[in-house]
């Protein structure tokens, strides 16, 4: 399997049949997603580079089964890891992905038109990326500056993954952000469980990012953003047009937003007490 030294291997002539473009996938222990996403690109891309951060499942050895050049790094939080893989690339045009992401063929044949159409290097393409709850496609939940900022697809001489972001990183570029048609499916099929613990472990690194650009959490922030959040989701965005399981997902999305506010206020406002009090010991509780 190829090591980080393999960076400096000769380029090969680009394939006639596909279309000179590297796509770079970040991965760890995603046995079950990496060969879908792969597979949906394999056939009309030159080259696909994961970059793995220590799986023990076989998704190694899955990914170069079918055709990718496979690196190993150590997690360097997610802009580093996303920059390292891009300069894995040997195509300066990269489109990069998850492991449980999954180019639909309507955005795979956008995709190619871009390329194809010789772009400018110093523009940038945002990707519609809708996420699965319950087995079902929702609605993109991000509102239209965040949607235009949701680039995947650049030139890495020009765009780069923002390093001050420690989490919900983007790409910028000098140029413009041009959407493509076509959705790239994020499908995890979490269970509830899964998905809180997903938001819990977030929240850590989304409450840092908050702390280092001087937020301040209060206690009308945690009143006021959850219920916001879930009108957003579930009336602005159209989760009610999807049942009984567009009202959960609203509700679990407002959790996460409390969540994120909560914890915040936590970090600046608590001071850890690890010990009860000599007077609660002696049973002074009054």
């Amino acid at each position: 399997m190829a090591g980080l030294a393999a960076t400096m291997e000769p380029l090969e002539a680009v394939r006639p049949d596909r279309v000179p473009l590297s796509v770079v996938i970040m991965s760890r222990d995603e046995a079950m997603m990496i060969g879908r996403c792969i597979g949906a690109v394999a056939s009309w891309v030159d080259d696909v580079v994961v970059l793995d951060s220590g799986s023990t499942d076989g998704t190694r050895e899955i990914a170069a089964a079918a055709g990718a050049r496979v690196f190993e790094q150590p997690w360097l939080g997610f802009s580093a890891q996303r920059n390292r893989a891009v300069a894995l690339a040997r195509h300066d045009w990269v489109l990069c992905l998850d492991a449980d992401e999954v180019v639909d063929a309507r955005l795979a044949a956008a995709i190619r038109a871009a390329i194809l159409a010789g772009p400018d290097p110093r523009d940038g393409f945002a990707l519609d990326r809708r996420d699965e709850f319950f087995g079902r496609l929702f609605p993109n939940l991000k509102n239209r500056a965040r949607r235009r900022a949701f680039i995947r697809l650049f030139h890495r001489g020009h765009g780069r993954w923002n390093p001050d972001q420690l989490i919900h990183e983007e790409v910028t570029v000098p140029g413009r952000s041009i959407p493509l048609p076509g959705v790239l499916l994020h499908w995890r099929s979490f269970t509830m469980a899964e998905q809180l613990h997903r938001y819990l472990g977030n929240a850590e690194l989304e409450v840092a990012q908050m702390m280092a650009r001087g937020q301040r959490g209060s206690v009308w922030r945690m009143i006021l953003q959850p219920p916001l959040r879930f009108l957003w989701c579930y009336v602005a965005c159209g989760g009610w047009r999807m049942g009984e399981a567009g009202l959960v997902q609203g509700m679990m999305v407002a959790h996460a937003e409390w969540l994120r506010w909560a914890m915040l206020w936590e970090r600046q406002r608590i001071r850890r007490v690890p010990h009860p009090p000599p007077e609660l010991v002696a049973g002074k509780d009054g």
